[in-house]
């Protein structure tokens, strides 16, 4: 609580600056800001989390000059709150562009902070309280961080303790807390709507920018600069501009090929899969429930498999690759099912009505309607999933089988045992990996428009 209470107040605060600064702005500078926040909530946490331990770790760069200490609870809620504030941002920003004109129209005097406190601030407080709740269970939840700079928080004592006993009447006794955090978050947003950015177009930027006034539009302007500045482009350029990760990267390579192939097919494997499963079941409403497993401590579900799959006769799942695309599936589904479901929401009824009159099979469909109407929810489903299945340690730490370690399992132990040798090297082949499904669609489509030549 100590440390997810004050990274939800942060993340909060920050990404409604940020949102409104992204909705004030116009152009290039809109979407540079978007694209920051959304970077900025897809990079891997330990690549964040190794930039700091570079500038304010013990042999850190500005150790010297700044007596600020990374291994504290401030250090992990400072990290954690630079990885999640984009989550509110986006949030947040949904609820800003349902503004309308007609709205400030009404009230054409008002601007400033008085703007923010009759209007603003009213049309966003639900959106800043859901994205509160939800930055609060996920650094409630989040093991990497807190057990990379050695502080105590509950879920990463409760994964030592059974790592080294293996008691299960210990962890049922102290797991149950664990699953009543995410268990009471679903039952605080049942039913709550949520806006997203790019659901409506809102008031034109420059509209928003003249009525924000000159002290209200510096103090976004800086908290949005600052803040994507330290959570893109500080990690990046420390990635990019320190030498040992050009020359630890053929070594990196090297020696972790198999942990290359197992993070890049377990990741795509399990995209496929859950994406494929949300389709197939996006009728069932029921399935809402399967967020709790999203929410739920990875270590979490690492132990009930333990406990239902290491028994005799189990083997060749508990033994292989395939406990590791279980555990992926269980707590991934849930975004492959609400992906899919939001995909099949957009699709035009006129047509669907009239495919349905006409007879088409399943597949004729699926080309001709699904895949030009869905097809980019369908593609941003599956790279979502993909990305967290890259960067995900939790899930894996109990679980991973003999041989199937991931690049982003051995940058998680190096960083916990604090060897830092080869890290940035592994976060450089981590974020090839990354793009790697980007540069594969850029490529299939400029073959896909090529002209044919006779």
């Amino acid at each position: 609580m100590a440390l997810a209470v004050p990274v939800a107040l942060a993340a909060v605060v920050v990404g409604w600056f940020v949102a409104l600064f992204i909705a004030s702005s116009r152009g290039r500078v809109r979407w540079a800001a978007l694209a920051g926040a959304i970077v900025s909530l897809a990079l891997p946490p330990f690549l964040v989390v190794n930039t700091w331990l570079g500038l304010l770790g013990n042999v850190g760069l500005l150790k010297s000059w700044l007596l600020l200490d990374i291994y504290s609870h401030g250090g992990a809620a400072w990290v954690l709150t630079l990885m999640l504030w984009p989550l509110p941002c986006l949030m947040c920003l949904g609820s800003i562009k349902r503004l309308t004109a007609e709205m400030l129209d009404a009230e054409p005097g008002l601007c400033g902070w008085p703007l923010v406190r009759s209007l603003l601030l009213p049309m966003t407080l639900p959106a800043a309280l859901q994205s509160g709740l939800i930055v609060f269970a996920l650094a409630f939840n989040n093991i990497a961080v807190p057990a990379i700079l050695q502080v105590k928080v509950f879920p990463a004592q409760f994964w030592v303790q059974f790592s080294t006993s293996y008691n299960f009447a210990l962890a049922w006794q102290y797991g149950w807390v664990l699953a009543a955090l995410p268990l009471g978050l679903l039952l605080l947003l049942r039913g709550r709507e949520v806006a997203w950015p790019w659901e409506s177009s809102g008031v034109p930027g420059e509209v928003l920018h003249d009525r924000l006034g000159q002290a209200l539009l510096g103090t976004v302007t800086a908290v949005a600069g600052l803040f994507v500045g330290l959570s893109v482009l500080l990690p990046l350029g420390h990635l990019i501009f320190d030498t040992r990760t050009w020359t630890d990267i053929s070594d990196a390579v090297r020696a972790g090929k198999q942990a290359i192939w197992n993070s890049f097919w377990y990741s795509a494997a399990t995209a496929t899969l859950v994406s494929a499963l949300g389709l197939a079941a996006v009728r069932w409403t029921g399935l809402r429930l399967a967020w709790l497993l999203f929410f739920l401590p990875g270590v979490l579900l690492g132990v009930v498999l333990i406990f239902l799959l290491n028994r005799p006769g189990l083997g060749w799942l508990y033994g292989g690759p395939g406990i590791v695309l279980l555990a992926f599936g269980l707590r991934y589904f849930a975004l492959g099912w609400e992906g899919m479901r939001l995909a099949k929401a957009s699709l035009d009824a006129d047509l669907q009505t009239l495919t349905d009159l006409a007879g088409l099979p399943w597949w004729q469909r699926w080309r001709h309607l699904f895949l030009p109407q869905a097809g980019p929810a369908l593609a941003a489903t599956w790279y979502v999933v993909y990305l967290l299945c890259l960067w995900d340690t939790e899930t894996l730490v109990l679980v991973v089988p003999p041989g199937g370690e991931t690049l982003a399992l051995r940058v998680f132990n190096l960083l916990h045992y604090g060897h830092h040798a080869q890290v940035n090297a592994l976060c450089l082949i981590l974020l090839l990996l990354a793009v790697l499904p980007l540069a594969a669609w850029a490529v299939f489509g400029l073959f896909k428009k090529k002209p044919a030549h006779d």
